[in-house]
């Protein structure tokens, strides 16, 4: 028998698949600090038999799963900066630089500078936090961005990403409430400049559109000034 078993505070999605042809052929709810049977292994020889599982099937995960995402797509998100201070928006949904394909068509980049402080734009569960990278640079540091994950009771989660070195003031685990400071804003990963990278996703790694308090039923627009009133 092949097993997942979680060490994570969020639920998880496996997908398994045929690893020449990349079709799906099922998935999994694995949930938070839970374990779960991906496979009947079958043979004498079991080193045999996992080669050739390995060499025929993929097995991935996302965070979430669809049997219990229901995004709220009219939730007010606070603006994840300090109140009273305008901070520009320098790439907002669809935008033409990063903001173009299905995991962030519907990010916002907001413009902090390293060492501006960021807060919690929703209530919900740390369930990831990354802050051991320093350096920033092309796209061979695509997977180098300090971040921190928040889960929401929707099942979405929030992703601010770009967070200085040893940034994050918020561990796995712990509940934060909207508002909240989490995290240092950085210079790390794939960007050419200093900045807040957020983004709301669903299952696998989809962003879905937001808005936020003050600013209902509006898309940010790249260029503008946004101000945190509450």
């Amino acid at each position: 028998m092949l097993k997942a078993i979680s060490k994570s505070y969020a639920p998880i999605e496996i997908i398994i698949s045929d690893r020449q042809t990349e079709r799906e052929l099922y998935s999994l709810l694995l949930q938070s600090f839970d374990s779960i049977e991906i496979l009947k292994l079958k043979g004498k020889n079991l080193d045999s038999v996992k080669q050739k599982i390995s060499d025929s099937l993929k097995i991935g995960y996302y965070f979430g799963h669809p049997e219990i995402i229901k995004p709220d797509l009219n939730h007010p998100y606070t603006l994840p900066f300090r109140k009273n201070k305008a901070y520009e928006v320098s790439q907002g949904f669809n935008g033409k630089t990063s903001h173009n394909h299905i995991a962030s068509r519907y990010a916002i980049d907001f413009q902090l500078n390293v060492g501006e402080p960021i807060y919690a734009a929703r209530s919900g569960t740390v369930v990831k936090v990354i802050d051991w990278f320093s350096k920033q640079g092309g796209p061979e540091l695509k997977n180098a961005a300090n971040k921190i994950l928040i889960l929401h009771k929707d099942g979405t989660i929030g992703n601010y990403a770009h967070l200085d070195y040893k940034g994050s003031l918020v561990r796995e685990g712990m509940y934060v409430e909207a508002g909240q400071k989490i995290g240092i804003s950085g210079l790390t990963g794939y960007t050419n400049g200093p900045h807040l990278h957020f983004v709301v996703r669903k299952e696998r790694d989809i962003a879905i559109p937001i808005q936020f308090e003050g600013y209902e039923n509006r898309n940010l627009k790249k260029g503008k000034h946004y101000i945190r009133k509450l």
